[in-house]
């Protein structure tokens, strides 16, 4: 009874302090939302205007990768890296506000990138690079750069509270939840990458 307890006050703990969190960061994440969408839409237009001039080559310098030449394990580990040092980066700055305008930044790349590498593959592959991007990479690259948001605002939400009232052990169960959350979106759109027999993957 008491493990039982204590599994179920540790996630008691965590919702409450997640939805806390979302609660007082709600206008931020909205101002950051806008920030990215307005970076993603950015990343489709110089798609538009650089394809003019592009080669299908050159597309390997900006995310976009052989999915069956690299290998799933490889694809998969590929992008799982990639979230991390994100993440990392994210981290250092939560630890104080004056560095928030550089984490929006990092996102707001990351989030133009994906408009880039999305528009390049709807126009290179054509049907088949519609489909796999519209229902596949598109979803789940969005709701990790959402999820990125999330968890900068978090820690950085557990800095403020360490400042104030001590404490901030929710730290390190922050990084290591949305980790594991992180990881499963990527192993979903890996098999949804296999499901539809995918040959390319953006990885960014």
């Amino acid at each position: 009874m008491s493990k039982s307890y204590k599994k179920q006050t540790f996630f008691s703990e965590l919702k409450y302090f997640l939805l806390d969190c979302l609660s007082a960061s709600k206008m931020k994440l909205i101002i950051s939302s806008f920030i990215l969408f307005v970076s993603l839409v950015l990343g489709i237009i110089l798609a538009v205007k650089y394809n003019s001039s592009a080669s299908i080559n050159i597309l390997h310098d900006y995310g976009i990768v052989d999915f069956v030449g690299s290998g799933i394990t490889t694809s998969f580990f590929s992008r799982l890296l990639s979230i991390i040092l994100v993440m990392l980066l994210l981290f250092g700055c939560s630890f104080t506000p004056f560095l928030t305008p550089l984490a929006i930044l990092i996102l707001a790349f990351r989030s133009y990138l994906l408009g880039f590498n999305f528009c390049l593959m709807l126009i290179t592959y054509g049907v088949s690079g519609i489909i796999i991007s519209i229902f596949v990479i598109l979803p789940c690259q969005i709701l990790l750069v959402l999820l990125l948001t999330f968890y900068f605002y978090s820690l950085n939400k557990c800095s403020c509270d360490r400042r104030c009232y001590g404490g901030g052990g929710e730290r390190f169960k922050i990084i290591l939840i949305f980790l594991l959350v992180m990881a499963i979106v990527c192993l979903l759109e890996t098999l949804l990458l296999l499901i539809f027999n995918a040959n390319v993957i953006i990885v960014i």
